[in-house]
């Protein structure tokens, strides 16, 4: 698919760039239960994740759990869940402000904003990430926006821009994660891989990413600089593709692991931020379609 100057890559890109929303909006559908979707319902959401690599949803249900998180996605054959360091132990987490244990050594267990990247992206190889589902149970009193934006975008604005800068990101020692070391040992090797690349098993383009400036270490050559640099001017382009949004209780947004970010938020007593996530290494499907 994604061979340079190929007939078949130019009607993707022009079928890709004509359909791409241009507001969070445009990809919601309304849906009754987690558990009890209708065929339409479940048709719109496949649509909107073939048109976005995502889609957002909004249910009646006031109250769910982290099983009923797991039905949900099980209806779109996510059934393999990452089971990281955060996770419960059925590999749901749920995302509030942890003010000690494990979860409160990391950001997004915080109300600091959270910068670009892709879930997972410290992750090895047979345990990349496909999907990502994330339920609102309850938004913060103020902030906890969502920027997003899906890498198929990225792409084709890298590679319109310099073909060299996807050679780049595609290169296996393009950014490198290194270790992650408690005090018992290392809980994670350190990670080297390509930025994008085509899953061997749906022939999918996937992507992992992120932009902290610590803790990361990019391939030092002039064409990685410069591909950083342009993928960073786009999430930064307020006129431009990335789409913006706040999940509210009974919301969700389900996505092929697409790039995205939190602005910092604040809790009050009767407003604390609670989202379940939960995070697949299956894709995203439809019955036996693969999107």
């Amino acid at each position: 698919m994604f061979q340079l100057n190929t007939a078949s890559y130019r009607e993707w890109r022009a079928a890709k760039l004509a359909s791409y929303p241009d507001s969070a909006a445009e990809l919601v559908t309304e849906i009754g239960g987690l558990t009890d979707l209708s065929t339409d319902q479940k048709g719109a959401i496949l649509s909107s994740c073939r048109r976005a690599n995502m889609a957002i949803y909004t249910c009646r249900d006031a109250s769910v759990d982290r099983q009923v998180i797991r039905i949900f996605a099980a209806q779109f054959g996510l059934r393999r869940l990452d089971h990281h360091l955060c996770a419960n132990e059925d590999g749901v987490s749920e995302l509030a402000v942890a003010s000690e244990g494990v979860r409160g050594a990391y950001v997004p267990y915080s109300s600091r904003s959270l910068s670009w990247h892709t879930d997972g992206y410290y992750n090895v190889v047979s345990r990349r990430l496909q999907a990502v589902l994330l339920h609102c149970a309850q938004d913060a009193a103020k902030g906890g926006r969502n920027a997003v934006l899906d890498p198929e975008i990225a792409y084709l604005h890298l590679r319109d821009t310099n073909p060299d800068y996807i050679t780049a990101f595609e290169h296996p020692e393009c950014m490198e994660i290194p270790a992650n070391n408690g005090a018992d040992g290392e809980i994670r090797p350190a990670v080297s891989g390509p930025v994008f690349w085509c899953d061997p098993t749906s022939g999918a383009l996937r992507m992992r990413y992120s932009a902290r400036k610590k803790n990361i270490r990019w391939r030092n050559d002039a064409a990685t600089t410069a591909a950083r640099e342009c993928l960073s001017e786009l999430l930064g382009d307020k006129d431009g593709p990335v789409l913006r949004f706040k999940l509210r209780p009974g919301q969700g947004l389900l996505s092929s692991n697409v790039l995205h970010n939190r602005t910092a938020f604040e809790d009050t007593s009767a407003a604390k931020r609670l989202l379940y996530r939960a995070r697949f290494f299956d894709s995203i499907t439809g019955g036996e379609e693969k999107l």
